[in-house]
């Protein structure tokens, strides 16, 4: 029998920033909590930052990010619908996906700052994210050189 799995609690740091991702899943978005919980209560990690992905048990949402080289065309950047600062985006069809990523801050007591979540897989924070450290500004430069976010024609401001 397996021990059983501690309760984390959940705490939604920015419900704006979260809003931004609910048209992209396919789950209710307390499902995706849920499991979100259910994966950090097994972690032995209790501190710090986390930033990950993982395989949901069936598809959560529709999402992606499209590798862009120098040739591509059609790459651009501009504020997705929610946002004041611009994207290196790239109008497409998203895709079903089981990767759910996970970010936010271990709390004292055991609970979990929930920083986002968005149906995906993990990516660096964008170049111009405020909370981005000195750091990490070459791997989100290398990154985001390369990536754009897949994005309809309404989930853009021109």
């Amino acid at each position: 029998m397996k021990a059983p799995i501690d309760t984390i609690k959940i705490v939604i740091r920015d419900e704006a920033h979260l809003r931004a991702h609910l048209d992209d899943f396919l789950v209710p978005l307390d499902l995706a909590l849920e499991w979100a919980g259910l994966r950090l209560a097994a972690s032995a990690r209790r501190e710090g930052w986390e930033h990950f992905d993982f395989r949901a048990p069936r598809p959560v949402g529709k999402g992606g990010l499209a590798r862009i080289r120098i040739w591509t065309r059609g790459d651009f950047w501009a504020r997705r619908r929610g946002r004041t600062l611009p994207s290196h985006l790239i109008v497409g069809e998203k895709k079903p996906t089981r990767r759910l990523c996970v970010w936010g801050l271990w709390q004292g007591d055991g609970s979990f700052l929930l920083h986002t979540l968005y149906p995906g897989s993990a990516a660096p924070r964008e170049i111009h994210d405020p909370e981005l450290a000195l750091g990490e500004m070459p791997a989100a430069l290398k990154f985001w050189s390369s990536h754009a976010i897949v994005v309809g024609p309404s989930e853009w401001n021109a």
